[in-house]
């Protein structure tokens, strides 16, 4: 028994080496995945208006790289991270582009904008809208939540985030005035600011938002992006319920902020803020899907509008088709064109 266990295992020890002896290494594969991204139409759109225009690298499918681990965070959805593309070419890019120039943009843009679908939440119950990091990347958040249709929420969520995060960017190459941090100085919250709920709680203090009251940096911010984003109605609010002492306040941060942002950047406040709202109207009239940029089946051709309304044409034709033949044949079952009929149905209505 043991001298048949033992020839056994030779046979199945030379078989082995025989096995291995004949497979050959191939030298020019790498044993990494070196096989390179299909590229979508929406990528090469991203790669002419963001890469080759600003040198901004368009995140929006989430990397574990780019993520904050101490977060919950979900995946921007396509077709959102798709409009968000157009918007924020459309209010922050080019609006910048209009007042200080395109080469101001290069050069002081990011390198990085960062679309996250979810919020942000942390632990205090409060949301993170955004973030800058070295001047090197933003970080958007809540991309899901993006309806183009309504500019007051968009406003709320995006258009002041990307302006916020931009001037930290701004902040970060050339800093501001340091003499704006005693204006405030007794009145920073950096872990309560969020306690200060109602309008007068902050704004008699000369905080432009409850945010503002965490930390200077933030103050400095928060007056530049509301100037810019907010409504007259907005700003008027916040400068009655300041009363004498927080509208004091706030006219000696704004006039700093302004000094800052013409003599440092050559920005005139007044002409951006004119610029970047009709911008921001401008966005409900926009085309913000390109027909091209549409997902298509695998192996499919490219989605354009003459295939569109070739499609439309021969959705049409068999309408048609059908319509005649249940004429003609009024006893056959015609179940099998229901699904083209209610649709087509519902279209002509």
């Amino acid at each position: 028994m043991n001298k048949l266990i033992y020839i056994l295992m030779g046979i199945a020890v030379a078989i082995l080496f025989s096995s291995c002896g004949q497979e050959e290494l191939d030298h020019s594969k790498s044993i990494f995945d070196t096989s390179s991204e299909v590229k979508s139409e929406f990528d090469k759109w991203l790669n002419n208006n963001y890469v080759e225009t600003y040198n901004i690298d368009y995140k929006y499918r989430l990397e574990d790289i780019e993520s904050d681990f101490s977060k919950n965070l979900t995946p921007a959805d396509l077709l959102q991270s798709m409009r968000l593309a157009k918007i924020i070419k459309h209010v922050w890019l080019e609006s910048y582009v209009e007042v200080a120039g395109i080469d101001f943009m290069r050069k002081h843009a990011p390198a990085i904008l960062h679309i996250v679908g979810s919020a942000a939440w942390n632990g205090d119950g409060t949301i993170t809208l955004g973030t800058a990091e070295g001047g090197l990347k933003i970080t958007l958040y809540m991309t899901n939540w993006l309806n183009p249709k309504d500019i007051a929420n968009m406003n709320k969520w995006f258009f002041k985030t990307m302006h916020h995060e931009f001037t930290h960017i701004l902040q970060q190459d050339i800093n501001y005035p340091q003499e704006y941090n005693l204006i405030s100085a007794e009145d920073y919250r950096p872990s309560g600011w969020h306690n200060r709920h109602e309008l007068a709680d902050y704004a008699s203090l000369g905080f432009i938002t409850d945010y503002a009251g965490s930390m200077p940096v933030e103050d400095i911010t928060e007056v530049t992006c509301c100037y810019v984003t907010f409504t007259d109605e907005e700003w008027n609010a916040v400068f009655e319920a300041a009363g004498e002492q927080g509208r004091a306040k706030l006219n000696q941060k704004v006039g700093i902020m302004k000094q800052y942002m013409l003599e440092v950047w050559k920005i005139d406040m007044d002409r951006l803020k004119a610029v970047v709202r009709r911008r921001m109207n401008e966005v409900i009239q926009m085309e913000l899907l390109e027909p091209e940029w549409l997902p298509v089946p695998a192996n499919s051709r490219a989605t354009t509008k003459a295939a569109f309304q070739l499609l439309e044409e021969q959705l049409r034709g068999q309408w048609a088709h059908a319509l005649e033949e249940m004429d003609q044949h009024p006893d056959r079952c015609h179940i099998h064109n229901a699904n083209l009929i209610n649709i087509l149905q519902h279209d002509n209505k």
